[in-house]
């Protein structure tokens, strides 16, 4: 089984749903994950957000511009009437439900339910574009198989079970479609595997039904080595492994889940990341093979928090990094880095929607200060192998950046600095400068 996964702007509008599905081979046993169209997670976002607040006016006319879209779509990529008519009945039947929150701020359940209508509708309206073109395609809705556990984890055993339920309906079907991001919790209400979840469904359905691939479809050439929205002249990684492109992905790399490495790694499964647009160039391939010796990628995330507290309890003294984290795990919010010192310990969070409470909590075990508007820069290669010579050089490139924290240890594939958000952009460019660029030839390899 080859599973393939089309993300939103590769079928944001008629021509690139075209495009996409003439790369199947038809002739293998497949199945295609479908985000939805491009921008309409965005949009619902956006309504929710919206409904929250009480501003009803631009919920209502951001569900115009979704319905819209929508049936723009529909109206240029379906030429049978029958079919364009029962595209409509889905588009209206979503509208119907998301007029229900017109007026009212909506519960967390509510969101979930919202968020689903993209994916769902994309789904519906390709199946009827392939049943137009005379394919033979079975829809499968996640529904049905992808369930969380009550630890908010794939129920990987549930879904074995039930995927292949739903694949054996159609036994002379080798082609299958399903929708990406949406899924069950263990309560089976309506839940979601969290923003760019859908290549995190790809590789679970890759993980249960042993595929002998995964392949992602995106706008870009793979994984790039440096952030190509500030850094000109950046390349395409070709080989990485999935550890090397699992600390990319939680560190910034926008272009891959953070979880989705975890279902193909523990099957060995490998993953190419390749782009719609250029379906012949090579992407980047994510397997056990890895490159030694090599600093592979530069990553930056932003909205980092950093929590620093100083205190002379720590000295010689057991339990108090227990006490830290209790905090944080009261409040159910998760560490990126942390240092410590003899005094002191500093730690870097996103979700900052405790952190009043938290700091409160922690100003009982010592001086607490915070630091907002942060951004985590992270280098990805082998360090393990290429002795002190690299982190000297990454450090020296920094030497005019103010730098909060560093973290280097726990992995040694990944050196990772904290500085204030402004100097990112200088950052990722002299770094690239300095670093990748004198070994830029070799990236390709």
């Amino acid at each position: 089984m080859h599973v393939l996964k089309f993300g939103g702007t590769s079928i944001g509008t008629p021509n690139q749903i075209k495009r996409a599905f003439k790369i199947p081979n038809y002739r293998n046993n497949n199945i295609i994950v479908l985000s939805a169209f491009s921008g309409i997670t965005n949009l619902l976002s956006e309504f929710i957000k919206q409904s929250k607040i009480g501003n009803w006016i631009v919920s209502e006319q951001i569900l115009k511009i979704v319905e819209d879209n929508h049936l723009n779509i529909t109206n240029r990529l379906l030429s049978s009437t029958n079919f364009k008519k029962i595209a409509v009945q889905q588009i209206k039947q979503s509208k119907n439900i998301l007029e229900k929150f017109l007026d009212k701020r909506v519960s967390l359940n509510e969101e979930n339910k919202i968020l689903t209508q993209g994916e769902l509708l994309s789904l519906k309206i390709i199946y009827l574009f392939l049943l137009e073109q005379e394919i033979d395609v079975a829809l499968i809705h996640a529904f049905n198989y992808m369930k969380l556990n009550d630890q908010r984890e794939p129920d990987l055993s549930f879904i074995h079970k039930a995927l292949n339920k739903e694949i054996n309906k159609y036994p002379s079907c080798r082609l299958f479609i399903t929708s990406g991001f949406i899924c069950k919790d263990h309560k089976n209400k309506i839940d979601n595997l969290g923003r760019g979840g859908s290549d995190y469904t790809a590789t679970i359905i890759g993980n249960v039904l042993n595929a002998s691939i995964v392949e992602i479809w995106t706008d870009i050439d793979g994984l790039h080595n440096n952030d190509p929205r500030f850094v000109e002249n950046t390349q395409a990684i070709r080989h990485i492994s999935y550890n090397e492109a699992s600390e990319l992905a939680y560190f910034g790399a926008k272009i891959l889940h953070p979880l989705s490495i975890v279902p193909v790694q523990k099957r060995s499964i490998p993953v190419i990341i390749k782009n719609t647009l250029d379906p012949e160039n090579q992407g980047t391939v994510i397997s056990d093979y890895s490159i030694p010796k090599r600093i592979k990628a530069i990553a930056a995330k932003d909205g980092i928090t950093t929590i620093k507290i100083r205190s002379g309890r720590m000295m010689q003294a057991y339990g108090f990094l227990r006490k830290v984290f209790e905090v944080f795990e009261k409040y159910e919010t998760s560490v990126d880095m942390l240092t410590t010192s003899e005094v002191s310990v500093a730690m870097t969070i996103e979700n900052i929607s405790n952190l009043n409470n938290i700091s409160k909590e922690l100003s009982l075990l010592g001086e607490v200060k915070v630091e907002s508007n942060q951004t985590i820069v992270c280098i990805v290669g082998d360090f393990c192998n290429n002795g002190n010579e690299s982190i000297q050089k990454i450090v020296d490139t920094l030497d005019s950046i103010p730098i909060q924290m560093i973290s280097f240890g726990s992995s040694k594939i990944n050196i990772s600095f904290v500085i204030d958000s402004e100097y990112k952009i200088e950052a990722l460019n002299a770094l690239n400068n300095c670093i990748l660029e004198e070994t830029k030839c070799l990236v390709n390899n």
